[in-house]
């Protein structure tokens, strides 16, 4: 059956790899799939994102020649951004799972956008899959239901505060996002998510975690959005053939 996804991705700097991995697995799977932005403005890649590392992109930090944006399937993203749509125009009744890629520029456009949380409190009610990477992962944070936030007592992760205190100072983090905004783990963890130290050093030490906790589907970090997509569909289809024989 059909699996509709919609990606939102900041305008301000969003990581590339973090849209080109799990677009390829939700395209493989023949997912159908729709591009917003909170204002409806062409998304902006992080340019740290778009650097060439050769091994370093291994950890998330860069990318490889092999996904850069003049690939054919680079160019069929960018293609699909011409025509991105506004999250005011999101119809959470025609979507199945909300994806959205992380990029330290979501903190400053995505993260705390009210008419998203708005989109995504919709969601939620609806049954529908919630999924994110890196530090797009604490935008679940700030949506609240019944005066809690939807994350409270669910397992999530993402990008790792002590990466975030120390990339900048090794001058991996473009100076258009600096100082950074805020922790994306602190939030989750204010929010009361279940995310220990432990779940962080995890995630510190493996570029491709990812936790799973109905209808959240949250990863570390670029590496970790092929993983999230396929656990997206894998977790969808899991649920339909539970409803199918209630």
């Amino acid at each position: 059956m059909l699996i509709r996804i919609a990606m939102v991705i900041s305008t301000v700097g969003y990581h590339w790899e973090e849209v080109y991995g799990a677009y390829d697995e939700f395209r493989q799977a023949g997912c159908e799939m729709a591009f917003f932005t909170v204002d409806g403005k062409e998304p902006k890649a992080d340019p740290w994102s778009l650097k060439i590392t050769g091994p370093f992109s291994g950890a998330g930090f860069g990318i490889s020649r092999s996904m850069v944006p003049e690939t054919p399937l680079g160019q069929e993203i960018q293609t699909k951004f011409a025509s991105v749509k506004a999250v005011s125009e999101l119809n959470a009744d025609q979507i199945d799972a909300l994806y959205l890629p992380g990029g330290h520029g979501c903190l400053f456009d995505v993260n705390r956008n009210p008419q998203l949380h708005e989109v995504i409190g919709r969601l939620y009610r609806g049954g529908k899959a919630l999924s994110g990477v890196c530090h797009a992962t604490s935008t679940f944070a700030f949506v609240r239901e019944n005066g809690r936030s939807i994350v409270e007592g669910k397992k999530l992760t993402g990008f790792p505060e002590i990466v975030d205190r120390v990339i900048p100072l090794l001058g991996l983090v473009d100076q258009t996002f600096l100082p950074i905004p805020f922790s994306n783990d602190a939030a989750l963890q204010e929010s009361g998510a279940d995310l220990k130290w432990f779940h962080q050093l995890r995630a510190l030490l493996d570029a491709r975690y990812c936790r799973v906790d109905w209808p959240f589907v949250t990863g570390m970090g670029p590496k970790a959005a092929r993983p999230v997509a396929r656990l997206v569909m894998h977790s969808i289809h899991m649920r339909r053939k539970t409803l199918d024989h209630v």
